[in-house]
């Protein structure tokens, strides 16, 4: 399932603020770092389950999404 941005600060809410971000793959024994962080205000939720496939169209829609890029 997708998670919002609520869920996400709910899970960090408690670490220190220099408490480093990076992203990895389900699994992955190496995290990379984030390149960027870019708010998409028109983008068309695919699918909420987390599967593997892409599951946000980023235009077209109307849902605010937060993307990380790495």
């Amino acid at each position: 399932m997708a998670q919002t941005l609520r869920d996400f600060l709910k899970q960090v809410e408690k670490l220190p603020p220099d408490t480093l971000l990076c992203v990895a793959e389900v699994d992955e024994a190496f995290a990379a770092h984030i390149e960027e962080i870019e708010i998409v205000e028109d983008a068309k939720a695919q699918n909420r389950k987390a599967e593997g496939t892409e599951a946000i169209e980023l235009g077209n829609g109307n849902q605010r999404v937060v993307v990380i890029r790495w």
